[in-house]
């Protein structure tokens, strides 16, 4: 059965990009990534500034719990966190409710950004396997996993099937600050609010983005 899961993004990041708002692009991304606290206020001020009806004005309504990813190796105490970062900071700012660490990463796997190709990359398979779900205590409405770029959806894809084995009633969303746009050679806007689902083909371990 195919497993659709809802994702939004604000940002976008042209890997390949020459144009200025492709090298701003860049540098935006690196201080999201390293946890610039002035340049996160200013990705939450566009998600504040978004009209009551936008899909995602409505995904951080009503109480949301806001899970981080995991990063590519199991998390040590000290260890910088870009999306847990990004989570606190959202719900400090009134988007969600609290965060929780529901998903924990057991074992390594290769990080994405040290291979060049979609092919080559980590599974999502593999990066389920790598996933451990930990429950919470007490029923949970909505989970929005929370990441600070979002490429090909695989690492997110596992973190929601896992979530959803443990939270079968639960709403699961996926948010990331940034999607990459690695075919792209110039870039008109970053800001881009989008809000799309991605489908998951068990079959073939393969996830489906619209566009």
């Amino acid at each position: 059965m195919l497993f659709k899961i809802p994702f939004a993004t604000m940002l976008e990041y042209a890997t390949r990009g020459t144009n200025d708002k492709a090298q701003l692009s860049k540098k935006i991304c690196g201080n999201i990534k390293s946890g610039n606290s002035r340049v996160i206020e200013r990705l939450i001020q566009h998600i504040i500034e978004l009209p009551s009806e936008h899909e995602i004005s409505r995904i951080f309504r009503g109480g949301s719990v806001l899970v981080p990813v995991p990063r590519s190796t199991p998390i040590l105490e000290g260890t910088h966190w870009p999306a847990r970062i990004l989570a606190e900071n959202l719900v400090a700012a009134g988007l969600g409710e609290k965060v929780k660490n529901l998903i924990t990463r057991v074992s390594p796997v290769p990080k994405s950004s040290n291979y060049h190709t979609a092919k080559s990359r980590p599974n999502c398979n593999l990066h389920y396997d790598s996933l451990l779900c930990t429950p919470s205590l007490g029923f949970v409405n909505k989970i929005i996993l929370v990441d600070d770029v979002f490429t090909l959806g695989r690492t997110s894809c596992a973190c929601a099937r896992r979530l959803k084995e443990t939270y079968p009633d639960t709403d699961i969303f996926v948010f990331a600050a940034m999607r990459t746009r690695g075919f792209a050679t110039t870039l008109e806007e970053i800001v881009r609010p989008s809000f799309n689902i991605m489908i998951y083909n068990p079959e073939s371990d393969r996830v489906r983005l619209p566009d």
